[in-house]
Protein backbone atom coordinates (compact mmCIF):
# COMPACT_ATOMS: atom_id res chain seq x y z
CA UNK A 1 0.00 0.00 0.00
CA UNK A 2 1.58 3.31 -1.21
CA UNK A 3 0.27 5.34 2.11
CA UNK A 4 2.47 3.00 4.48
CA UNK A 5 5.98 4.39 3.95
CA UNK A 6 4.32 7.95 4.27
CA UNK A 7 2.64 6.85 7.53
CA UNK A 8 6.19 5.50 8.78
CA UNK A 9 7.50 8.52 8.31
CA UNK A 10 5.33 10.33 9.76
CA UNK A 11 5.03 8.31 12.88
CA UNK A 12 9.11 8.32 13.02
CA UNK A 13 8.89 12.42 12.90
CA UNK A 14 6.69 12.60 15.59
CA UNK A 15 8.53 10.40 17.86
CA UNK A 16 11.66 11.83 16.57
CA UNK A 17 10.09 15.44 18.21
CA UNK A 18 8.38 14.05 21.55
CA UNK A 19 11.82 12.80 22.15
CA UNK A 20 13.63 16.17 21.82
CA UNK A 21 10.26 18.07 23.68
CA UNK A 22 10.94 15.40 26.46
CA UNK A 23 14.43 15.57 26.95
CA UNK A 24 14.14 19.31 26.94
CA UNK A 25 10.72 19.75 29.33
CA UNK A 26 13.12 16.66 31.68
CA UNK A 27 16.04 19.12 31.93
CA UNK A 28 14.10 22.31 32.96
CA UNK A 29 12.20 19.70 35.55
CA UNK A 30 15.72 19.08 37.18
CA UNK A 31 16.54 22.58 37.29
CA UNK A 32 13.63 23.28 39.39
CA UNK A 33 13.93 22.88 43.41
CA UNK A 34 13.55 19.55 44.80
CA UNK A 35 10.50 19.72 46.55
CA UNK A 36 8.93 21.34 43.95
CA UNK A 37 9.55 18.48 41.75
CA UNK A 38 8.31 16.09 44.71
CA UNK A 39 4.76 18.38 44.38
CA UNK A 40 4.28 17.68 40.64
CA UNK A 41 5.03 14.47 40.82
CA UNK A 42 2.15 14.16 43.82
CA UNK A 43 -0.35 16.31 41.66
CA UNK A 44 0.78 14.19 38.36
CA UNK A 45 0.08 11.06 40.34
CA UNK A 46 -2.93 12.48 42.04
CA UNK A 47 -4.67 13.55 38.50
CA UNK A 48 -3.32 10.07 36.91
CA UNK A 49 -5.07 8.00 40.30
CA UNK A 50 -8.31 10.44 39.56
CA UNK A 51 -8.64 9.45 35.91
CA UNK A 52 -8.02 5.79 36.67
CA UNK A 53 -10.65 6.02 39.42
CA UNK A 54 -13.19 7.95 37.21
CA UNK A 55 -12.81 5.43 34.41
CA UNK A 56 -13.26 2.52 36.63
CA UNK A 57 -17.15 4.70 38.28
CA UNK A 58 -18.10 5.58 34.99
CA UNK A 59 -20.78 2.88 33.45
CA UNK A 60 -20.40 4.17 30.05
CA UNK A 61 -19.22 6.70 27.39
CA UNK A 62 -22.15 9.54 27.88
CA UNK A 63 -21.56 8.80 31.84
CA UNK A 64 -18.08 9.39 31.28
CA UNK A 65 -18.21 12.28 29.45
CA UNK A 66 -20.29 14.01 31.88
CA UNK A 67 -18.16 13.33 34.66
CA UNK A 68 -15.38 14.75 32.30
CA UNK A 69 -17.06 17.99 30.89
CA UNK A 70 -17.44 18.97 34.76
CA UNK A 71 -13.33 18.37 35.20
CA UNK A 72 -10.48 20.99 34.43
CA UNK A 73 -8.85 20.50 30.78
CA UNK A 74 -5.94 18.69 32.08
CA UNK A 75 -8.00 16.17 34.00
CA UNK A 76 -10.43 15.30 31.19
CA UNK A 77 -7.28 14.97 28.90
CA UNK A 78 -6.40 12.59 31.42
CA UNK A 79 -9.19 10.81 31.85
CA UNK A 80 -9.56 10.06 27.91
CA UNK A 81 -6.47 8.91 28.22
CA UNK A 82 -7.31 6.53 30.76
CA UNK A 83 -10.12 5.46 28.76
CA UNK A 84 -8.49 4.65 25.40
CA UNK A 85 -5.81 3.17 27.09
CA UNK A 86 -7.15 0.97 29.59
CA UNK A 87 -11.13 0.69 29.10
CA UNK A 88 -11.37 1.09 25.52
CA UNK A 89 -13.38 -1.61 25.20
CA UNK A 90 -15.82 -0.96 28.36
CA UNK A 91 -16.60 2.45 26.69
CA UNK A 92 -16.57 0.61 23.36
CA UNK A 93 -13.76 3.10 21.87
CA UNK A 94 -11.68 2.79 18.53
CA UNK A 95 -8.05 2.51 19.79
Amino acid sequence: MPDEPQDELITHAINMLTEKISKNLLKDFLKLPKELQMNLVLIKAAQLLLANILCHVATNKEELDKISNEQGIEIKDLIFNCAFTGFASKFELNK
